[in-house]
């Protein structure tokens, strides 16, 4: 393959895909392609969409960087768009818990410092990702009704660069990160992914459904857009 560009990307070619898509994320311009689409018709692609990457490249460059997580006492962690501080609690067992305003994590403190970070970090991806289930799935369920389809399943994953996917068969799966942002948010997630079940592509009578089902869906999806990269960094690997 050779295609040649101003900017650096990643192709990504699948069987899942009718159509491309471009995004651009943390200066990275990854390229999802269907495998049947020549380079020919890509290096096209590329050079027509190139001003449009140009600006995204622009704006990613403009956003402020996300302070990864130290946790420590009094951090703030969100929680379906609402902010809850840290209080670790000097327990060798227990559950992790919203209480009072705190997210509350039992640690041990016979542990070392990175140790006790590892234990913490881990505690609370694992009480975010049970609590993504259990909403996504609830929030799921009642848009199922509205649109009236019926998933194969819904489950979680921990994706980097796509909030959900839906295959063909209605296997819906969400990046258990969205939990982190506001409800409202977490409805347009939901809804995207149900439509697809639908409309398996992003054609024209996607976005008419999409937009007949949540007619502010343009300004969900921008929150998410620029809000987007703060939520993955919540997280961020130690």
């Amino acid at each position: 393959m050779n295609i040649k560009t101003e900017f650096p990307i990643e192709i990504q070619r699948t069987d899942r895909k009718k159509s491309a898509t471009i995004k651009v994320i943390d200066q990275r311009v990854i390229v999802t392609i269907p495998k049947t689409l020549s380079d020919t018709r890509l290096q096209d692609l590329l050079r027509k969409k190139t001003p449009w990457i140009r600006q995204k490249l622009k704006e990613d460059s403009n956003l402020v960087p996300v302070k990864p997580k130290e946790y420590v006492n009094g951090e703030n962690f969100s929680y379906m768009g609402r902010n809850y501080r840290l209080k670790l609690l000097s327990e060798v067992a227990g559950e992790v818990k919203l209480k009072n305003g705190r997210l509350c994590v039992p640690v041990s403190k016979k542990r070392g410092e990175v140790s006790r970070v590892c234990q913490t970090k881990a505690l609370i991806e694992d009480w975010y990702r049970q609590h993504a289930l259990e909403r996504l799935c609830e929030k799921t369920e009642r848009y199922s009704e509205l649109l009236g389809v019926q998933p194969l399943s819904i489950k979680v994953r921990d994706y980097k660069s796509r909030w959900g996917s839906c295959s063909v068969s209605g296997e819906i799966t969400y990046n258990w990160r969205i939990i982190i942002a506001p409800h409202r948010i977490v409805d347009y997630v939901v809804v995207h992914e149900l439509c697809h079940m639908l409309e398996h592509n992003h054609s024209p009578n996607f976005w008419d459904l999409l937009a007949k089902t949540m007619p502010d869906y343009a300004e969900r999806r921008e929150w998410l857009r620029l809000n987007g990269r703060a939520l993955v960094a919540n997280f961020s690997h130690l």
